[in-house]
């Protein structure tokens, strides 16, 4: 499934104000790299949902285009730290920027993008700006808050799948509700609807990280864009093999017949075939569909859930999405 197509001039506006927004006098240096990551492709979900939450509250999307710049230049800054703290060689397909260009290159082109990215923030609107920075700030520490817990639980073996919850909740789904809560503040949003769409995007993003640690272990990986089974390789802590060791408390039989510790198996298709036994990503995707189903209800409270509604088609497409 791709986004609709009423979609894409959206997505050219925001990547062409994402490369307008490196100052001309960057040292040539941090320029080349920046505008290297910049322009891999990627689906910029974030950026939308803050236009298409100042557009679904009756506000300019116009107005709210700085905070949407703000939060794409805040992801990319967490994807290239968080390659290199996980020694990824892929990003979208192409060489992540600490492997191209060395790790001090990328963590000073991490460091510029969250600079860069409250620089557009400052332009929003006079009567949005106090709100808007408070939750954007807001963000910086929890993502920060999320990353930190998710190195810590490299080191532990009896992490439970709350914990887990509760990580990503604050690394990857707090991003995406400061998005919705962005757009919804610039568009001059009621406190309900922000309430309520800030709500959304939360349950959004629980259900959008759940089906990435689904698709880590499922998806295509020409499509996917990085090597499948990374995850695996690393012995990283990640929904499905919380879920699968959860699944084996449930059953005698199963903790006999297959190890609790994920490392004792001798290959990543091995793995992949003790999943399919044990239904772990159909019962995962259960639950990523529980959450994406909590955002649309939130959604059809602020706007109609009809043909044309684009954080509907959004959300949709991230249920179905195979990369």
């Amino acid at each position: 499934m791709k986004l609709p197509e009423n979609i894409k001039p959206h997505l050219d506006i925001i990547h062409k104000n994402i490369l307008q927004s490196i100052p001309d006098d960057f040292p040539v240096s941090l320029s080349e790299p920046i505008r290297y990551f910049l322009q891999m492709p990627g689906k910029m979900i974030r950026p939308l949902l803050t236009l298409f939450s100042s557009k679904a509250v009756g506000g300019n999307m116009e107005d709210a285009l700085p905070a949407a710049i703000a939060v794409e230049l805040f992801h990319d800054f967490t994807l290239i730290h968080d390659d290199i703290m996980d020694q990824d060689d892929l990003r979208r397909g192409l060489e992540t920027l600490h492997v191209k260009y060395g790790d001090s290159t990328a963590i000073l082109s991490g460091d510029a993008l969250i600079g860069l990215a409250y620089s557009q923030l400052m332009r929003v609107p006079d009567t949005s700006l106090n709100a808007v920075t408070k939750i954007f700030t807001e963000a910086l520490v929890k993502v920060c808050e999320g990353q930190a817990l998710d190195k810590e639980f490299e080191a532990r073996d009896d992490i439970q799948l709350e914990e887990y919850l509760d990580m990503i909740a604050k690394k990857t789904a707090w991003l995406i509700k400061t998005a919705c809560a962005l757009g919804a503040h610039c568009g001059n949003g009621t406190p309900e609807q922000v309430d309520l769409l800030t709500s959304f995007g939360y349950n959004l993003g629980m259900g959008f990280q759940i089906q990435d640690d689904l698709l880590d272990f499922v998806a295509d990986e020409n499509k996917l864009g990085k090597k499948v089974g990374s995850d695996f390789r690393m012995h990283k802590t990640t929904y499905v093999t919380l879920k699968y060791r959860r699944i084996l408390q449930s059953s005698a039989q199963y903790r006999s017949n297959y190890p609790a510790d994920i490392s004792k198996y001798s290959s990543f298709a091995e793995f992949q075939q003790a999943l399919d036994e044990l239904s772990v990503i159909p019962s995962g995707q259960q639950e990523a569909d529980h959450y994406i189903q909590l955002a649309i209800a939130d959604l059809a409270q602020v706007i109609p859930l009809e043909s044309g509604n684009p954080l509907y088609e959004i959300t949709r497409f991230l249920q179905r999405r195979q990369y």
